[in-house]
């Protein structure tokens, strides 16, 4: 149920100061109707989980996106019967290894029905201040590092997740900051395309300098081009297409992502960077240079004033999780209980540091035994056998139970008839 994902959106909604979590229910079709308990800040809450999408939809009705965790055997056709759904305008498919026949229909229906994918086989895509989708950004003191819970001035596209990771440290360090950051999938089929998203960036006022982070194969780098040339964008354009060492190779490698392989070579990443460089975008030298790149046309805004910086506010304290920070060694714990005379921790029981094993082998008695774990060492063999006299003479005191035994070991020890009597009375077993 990828509840370290939930958990992750709800910790970002809590350092980005919103009012309430993103995440509002939960859809699980293994099991029924329940409520799972996470987190919200230092105070817990519980979500809603439904067996049905529909019941989830009916309940919810101000939901309209959707981040899909289902498998790639589950994941078309989760995401068709959400489809189903006009409430829903976007969907985000993390699932890597769907069949591409499956991803084209899915385009196809989602494009008729006017609903925005994002993937498959992505991390998803962060709106600083606002809301992120699964794991991306990473772990929480990454989300910090890069600014990620406020908004800045930089929009981002990228094919890859991990690169989306990057892009997010390099903008934080060069900039104010990331706005909105998207990863679109590293099929070969996205559900969305660069364009898409770039288009959205020159729309929106906030969006002040645009970078692409493309890679190896495909072509829509040339859409891009084309938008350059026509006017369609004219903010400034940061762009890098990854995998320019390909050329080196005497054939064709397939690197990480299914759509990663040029077929041609206008297909290559040296030839569309050489492209985007001819339309007007910023192209650096190589992705070492990127940052440099793009700290240098913000700076340029920045003193032109097309840019304001945006001020910088401390984000609030998450409460770490114990299991993580004991595991982190950050934190201790008093044991609930001690013990001196026996150990279990190991595969082999110990007594006073002796192996069970030992015990046995040793025959040490019940004399023995009694000398490691009352005493803690082994005692002198004269020893051991008087405690098991004390055994044999006490193990069995005839017709008296426990209570007269004790009325009867306390008389004989001088004890009064009323302190005898109560000592009798007062045992327990």
């Amino acid at each position: 149920m990828q509840q370290r994902a939930v958990q992750s959106m709800l910790d970002f909604d809590f350092i980005c100061r919103r009012d309430e979590p993103s995440v509002v229910a939960m859809v699980y079709p293994f099991t029924g109707d329940h409520k799972q308990k996470y987190y919200w800040g230092h105070k817990e809450i519980l979500i809603p989980v439904y067996k049905k999408m529909s019941d989830a939809v009916k309940n919810h009705k101000d939901v309209d996106v959707m981040v899909n965790f289902a498998s790639l055997r589950s994941a078309y056709e989760s995401t068709l019967e959400v489809l189903d759904f006009p409430q829903i305008r976007t969907v985000a498919i993390i699932a890597e290894g769907i069949p591409e026949n499956m991803t084209r229909k899915l385009i196809v229906a989602a494009d008729k029905k006017g609903v925005s994918i994002i993937g498959p086989a992505t991390v998803g895509g962060v709106k600083p201040g606002c809301f992120k989708i699964g794991n991306t950004g990473g772990m929480l003191d990454n989300i910090l590092h890069s600014k990620l819970y406020r908004p800045g001035s930089v929009a981002y596209v990228s094919r890859s997740g991990g690169m989306s990771n990057e892009l997010n440290n390099i903008v934080s360090k060069a900039t104010d900051g990331v706005l909105e950051g998207i990863a679109i999938g590293g099929d070969r089929y996205p559900g969305s395309t660069f364009m898409d998203h770039i288009l959205r960036y020159q729309a929106d006022p906030e969006a002040k300098l645009i970078v692409l982070l493309g890679e190896v194969g495909g072509t829509e780098e040339y859409e891009v081009c084309a938008a350059l040339k026509d006017g369609r964008i004219n903010k400034p354009l940061v762009a890098w297409c990854i995998g320019t060492c390909a050329s080196m190779f005497t054939s064709e490698v397939q690197f990480g992502h299914a759509g990663s392989c040029a077929n041609s070579d206008r297909e290559t990443a040296s030839a569309k960077n050489k492209a985007l460089r001819e339309a007007g975008a910023y192209v650096p030298d190589s992705f070492d240079s990127l940052g440099d790149l793009i700290q240098q046309v913000y700076a340029e805004l920045v003193k032109s004033g097309r840019i304001v910086p945006k001020e910088e506010v401390p984000p609030p304290t998450v409460p770490m999780d114990y299991s993580w920070a004991r595991e982190l060694g950050l934190i201790r714990k008093p044991a609930s209980f001690m013990t001196s005379i026996c150990d279990e921790r190991g595969q082999e029981l110990l007594y006073a540091g002796m192996p069970i094993s030992e015990v046995l082998n040793k025959d040490v008695g019940i004399g023995g035994v009694v000398s490691l774990l009352w005493f803690q060492r082994c005692l002198p063999p004269y020893v051991c056998k008087f405690f098991e006299m004390c055994l044999m003479v006490t193990a069995d005191h005839g017709p008296a139970v426990s209570g007269a035994h004790n009325t009867i070991v306390c008389a004989r020890a001088g004890k009064d008839l009323v302190s005898s009597v109560v000592s009798g009375l007062l045992t327990i077993g």
